[in-house]
């Protein structure tokens, strides 16, 4: 379990470090990302995983924020059509925010 949360790590650090105006080349990594924290949440959680699991719901957080601008900029210039709704569907689905629960979406 650890491996996947230092992998997720990277990605947030790669996904963070994307340029303002260069968001499309996140695709690809949030698409990798969101299956890691799948397998995070699939996977049993241990008393271990608490502070992982706690800086995996503040990275969401940093993401979304991150990220929101371009989602909303995107819905104003282009009225969410085509593969620029794709994008803004696969942001949506990437970064929804991390449950406190036992559930974990990427």
């Amino acid at each position: 379990m650890r491996t996947l949360f230092s992998q997720i790590a990277v990605f947030d650090e790669c996904l963070l470090a994307i340029p303002f105006g260069a968001e499309t080349e996140a695709l690809p990594l949030l698409a990798l990302r969101g299956e890691l924290v799948a397998l995070v949440a699939a996977g049993p959680m241990a008393a271990e995983d608490a502070e992982p699991l706690h800086r995996l719901e503040v990275s969401t957080l940093a993401l979304q924020e991150r990220y929101a601008h371009i989602r909303r900029r995107l819905a104003a210039e282009i009225g969410e059509s085509g593969s620029h709704r794709q994008f803004l569907e696969t942001l949506a689905d990437s970064l929804e925010p991390a449950a406190p629960s036992d559930r974990i979406f990427a």
